[in-house]
């Protein structure tokens, strides 16, 4: 966390204001990898059992291909990292259905554990997921899971990885079926998984990424609803080494100390509660700030009391000896600054390292009947959010 400094001096007939404005930084991580499904030949395996027949050809493996996961400044542990990245398998296996099931109701499904211990809980979406580890590899990158199956026309509901071990996996919810006999052709019963990196630990380190199982497959199937879990041969996601490059981004942007003097104004011009005197137009500039991000957010806070959030108005500290009066940002265009509402950056270029300026004013706004001459003092915290 980076903490920069404003400070904001006024000068007013019988009313002397010093208005600072601190600011630091927080950060808000995220990555873009983009997962498809690549496999080599191999020998065909079979998965035999009651009710269906499975089979696959190829490599035992799933593989996303090779990925750059930029991690943003300051990323907090348990924050996700990137977007919900699809891997889509529509051929899992190749299965049909016995002859002597045509007549019973046979479903089918998926198992799917992870063979690492969950590290945390998350809240994505607004949803809460297990955030399992993802080996040796890389101790701080964690990853959450949730995925469906697909095939005779059917598809399951998106259902979240919970399991650790084969025991306590977690299966496609519901099943899907019943499945058509189709005079024994074979159909395709695959899945679709999307996956969530998580900053899991502080050890998130940079760097490419050693060969690492993040999730186990297996074939499951129900006939006339009691579930029969024989026979089924398993199917790895795995990501190959080096395959992801871990790039932590450290550079942030920033920003110089700034100082307002605010015009005289006499306390008989404030005329009732409402009154805005003494506007000053300051800028806040950024600068240095780093390319590779989705956008970059700020907002403003307030270390004293909130007067009137809507309208940016905080309380004067301890040490002012005005009274009747608070301390309130504005934009440049006059429109209210809410406080604790983020605003976007505008004009923020992703392809290099850029400096910004966002135009503000600072002023006194009256809270009470009477205004009493003295000193003004308040402050305000700023926050910049990277997206």
């Amino acid at each position: 966390m980076s903490a920069y400094f404003y400070r904001v001096k006024t000068v007013i007939r019988h009313i002397n204001m010093y208005l600072r404005v601190y600011a630091h930084v927080r950060s808000v991580a995220t990555l873009l990898i983009l997962v498809v499904v690549a496999g080599g030949p191999s020998s065909k395996v079979w998965a035999e059992g009651l009710g269906i027949n499975c089979d696959y050809t190829g490599s035992i493996y799933i593989n996303p291909p090779t990925s750059i996961i930029r991690v943003k400044p300051n990323a907090a542990i348990g924050d996700p990292i990137g977007s919900w990245m699809t891997i889509s398998a529509p051929e899992v296996w190749s299965c049909a259905l016995l002859p002597a099931y045509q007549s019973r109701d046979v479903r089918a499904g998926i198992l799917v554990y992870s063979p690492y211990n969950p590290l945390l809980t998350t809240n994505i979406d607004g949803g809460n997921y297990k955030v399992f580890r993802t080996g040796d590899t890389n101790p701080g990158l964690g990853i959450a899971v949730r995925f469906r199956a697909i095939g005779a026309g059917f598809s399951s509901d998106w259902t979240q990885l919970e399991g650790f071990g084969l025991v306590d996996g977690t299966v496609s919810a519901p099943l899907i079926g019943p499945i058509p006999y189709n005079d024994g052709i074979k159909f395709p019963l695959g899945m679709e998984m999307q996956i969530h990196y998580v900053k899991a630990s502080e050890e998130l380190r940079s760097g490419g990424v050693r060969i690492f199982d993040f999730a186990y497959l297996y074939h499951r199937r129900s006939i006339d609803g009691v579930p029969d879990n024989s026979g089924a041969r398993y199917r790895i996601v795995q990501v190959p080494a080096n395959s992801i490059d871990i790039q932590i981004m450290t550079q942030t942007c920033t920003t110089p100390d700034v100082v307002v003097n605010l015009p005289e104004v006499n306390s008989r011009q404030f005329t009732g509660i409402g009154t805005v005197k003494a506007l000053k137009a300051f800028n806040l500039n950024f600068n240095h700030c780093p390319g590779g991000l989705d956008g970059i957010n700020y907002k403003f806070g307030a270390t004293t009391s909130i007067l009137d959030s809507a309208n940016g108005v905080v309380a004067l500290d301890a040490n002012s000896t005005a009274e009747g009066v608070g301390v309130l940002l504005r934009s440049q265009s006059d429109a209210a600054i809410e406080l604790d509402k983020e605003y976007t950056m505008s004009g923020y270029d992703t392809s290099s390292t850029q400096s910004y300026t966002v135009p503000m004013q600072a002023g006194i706004y009256q809270i009470e009947n009477t205004v009493t001459p003295g000193s003004v003092k308040g402050e305000f915290t700023f926050t910049l959010i990277y997206k």
